[in-house]
């Protein structure tokens, strides 16, 4: 058989689809590995979906022919007018916004709409696994961005960065895994560093209704920076709709223009059976009022995992999530107090301790070191689960007491 793609050979299964498979083939697991909203849609919406936007007229008319390059317009008009009345942003839905296959697809059509084969990509570190593997599928070179744990964790980074000629930097935030949401400094230096680099801004936002203790901003809420950056978004988290793969870029229309090529080369159109979903989901105020109660819930989640896990489980708060889906705790001090089998499993606290969890406890996470190797002593803990399924889990946790090495 001729060889195939060298680095594709060697790429891992995901790791947070890989733990979530093996907790969902035991059911006494308790599964806080995979951010798949348990709320969502809105219970208030689920019936009018099903009757106007699932109906048979909808479904012959969707299957029978391809979408628009850029999505429908229907579409793009309400995402522009949730930008209007959330951040009191103008975007123009037929230049400046594509609809996607949720937000990767967003990621890697901005990736070679804004950049060429073998440009450096500023990456702060910790970051989403899938931006590493995006960036090196591209062939781009990933650049990284330490991050000292702090208030202006950005700002602090890109005064340290060394490598000039990025040709972008991607950031997400609200963040997956650690919570951080960008503050008003970070901005400021983020706005510095791409002129003065000459640098694009990509923004994952994802969780943007998400942030809890610091308020969102997006980039092109800063004047300064709408011709300089793109914006990925998308309806999984903030609804609840993972499935429904529905997301959206925003940038400057000559980049949606580039951008849009690459997409109808790759796939034709968008999935034109999720489009009305969004469009109901995205047009309905009510709805808003639904987002922050689920924010609220998520916030309240946190402090309780916060208050419960402490230094006596092993557990140490580095970094408290100001927003997003997860919670990101050090587990160093809680490696040497595993048995051996699981000490001798990996010499990384995160690694170890994931597994002893899983096995010996039926928690499920994921091993911080997925996130970079600066993060090898984590967990990354999902709270969106179920209300049962988190308290549960957060309760075994919490039983958890540091003593001597046990075999």
């Amino acid at each position: 058989m001729p060889a195939i793609n060298a680095y594709l050979e060697h790429l891992n299964p995901l790791s947070s689809k890989t733990v979530s498979q093996r907790a969902k083939a035991n059911p006494a697991i308790l599964n806080l590995s995979m951010g798949e909203p348990d709320f969502g849609p809105p219970a208030a919406l689920v019936d009018v979906i099903c009757r106007e936007d699932l109906n048979k007229e909808r479904f012959l008319d969707a299957v029978k022919r391809y979408e628009h390059s850029r999505g429908s317009l229907s579409l793009r008009r309400a995402i522009a007018a949730w930008y209007r009345r959330r951040y009191a942003i103008d975007i123009d839905p037929e230049s400046e916004i594509m609809v996607t296959h949720g937000g990767i697809e967003a990621l890697n059509l901005a990736l070679q709409a804004l950049t060429n084969p073998g440009d450096g990509i500023l990456l702060a570190a910790p970051a989403y696994t899938l931006y590493q593997r995006a960036i090196h599928l591209l062939n781009r070179k990933s650049h990284p961005l330490p991050r000292p744990e702090g208030e202006n964790e950005y700002a602090a980074a890109l005064a340290a960065n060394t490598h000039a000629s990025a040709r972008a930097v991607l950031i997400n935030s609200p963040e997956n895994p650690t919570g951080y949401v960008m503050s008003d400094a970070d901005w400021q230096a983020l706005a510095d560093d791409s002129h003065k680099g000459d640098r694009w801004i990509i923004h994952d936002e994802v969780y943007d209704t998400l942030a809890f203790t610091r308020p969102h901003l997006n980039a092109w809420c800063i004047p300064a920076l709408r011709e300089r950056s793109v914006l990925i978004n998308s309806c999984s988290k903030k609804f609840g709709i993972p499935g429904l793969r529905t997301g959206w870029l925003i940038g400057p229309a000559k980049v949606i223009e580039a951008a849009s090529r690459v997409h109808e080369s790759l796939c034709l159109g968008v999935s034109i059976l999720g489009e009305p979903i969004a469009e109901r989901l995205l047009s309905t105020p009510e709805v808003d009022d639904w987002m922050q109660q689920q924010q609220d819930i998520l916030a309240a989640r946190n402090r309780y995992a916060l208050s419960a896990l402490g230094e006596a489980q092993g557990f140490r708060w580095s970094r408290r999530p100001m927003g997003g889906m997860f919670l990101f705790p050090d587990v160093s001090a809680l490696y040497p107090a595993l048995p051996t089998r699981w000490r001798d499993f990996s010499p990384d606290a995160g690694s170890a301790v994931a597994e002893y969890l899983l096995v010996e406890r039926q928690v499920a996470t994921v091993p911080g070191i997925v996130y970079g190797v600066e993060s090898r002593q984590h967990l990354r803990l999902t709270n969106c689960a179920s209300e049962q399924v988190f308290n549960q889990a957060i309760a075994r946790l919490s039983s958890l007491e540091l003593g001597g090495k046990g075999d």
